[in-house]
């Protein structure tokens, strides 16, 4: 039998280890939510506040002190909706743009230096793993 709580386990270890081998050493001026917010939003343009929250799985309540601090940063801007007004969407402005696409290049560069060490079988290995985590997280449903 499959032991989802071993498997839950290894999923927290990696997201340890990625963020104190990868992360630890980028100096990002935001906390990691807030990075990953702009990420997703400039993956996607603009979303609404609930779309944001289920992306991260995290209540309202928990999502509008982020944004606020995101907005008073002028990274990202509250627009209302056009076709709702009681929604709001949250679009990345030009400043998040360019903060965003220069620490992604530092993350990259990180990354890729790193990947000195593998031979090209584990770095294949590695982009075969990660397409495969991609494809079944976008299967898993966040609630």
């Amino acid at each position: 039998m499959i032991d989802k709580n071993e498997i839950s386990n290894d999923f927290l270890e990696m997201l340890f280890l990625m963020r104190h081998r990868i992360f630890r050493h980028i100096s990002i001026p935001l906390p990691i939510n807030q990075f990953v917010v702009l990420c997703i939003l400039e993956d996607e343009g603009s979303l609404t506040f609930s779309e944001i929250g289920k992306r991260l799985a995290i209540i309202k309540q928990q999502l509008s002190p982020l944004i606020n601090r995101l907005e008073a940063n002028e990274l990202v801007q509250r627009l209302p909706d056009s076709h709702d007004k009681r929604r709001t969407n949250i679009k990345i402005t030009p400043k998040g743009h360019e903060f965003i696409n220069r620490h992604q290049s530092m993350v990259k560069e990180h990354l890729e230096s790193d990947m000195v060490t593998l031979s090209e079988k584990e770095i294949k290995e590695l982009g075969q793993s990660l397409k495969t985590l991609m494809k079944i997280f976008g299967k898993i449903k966040m609630s």
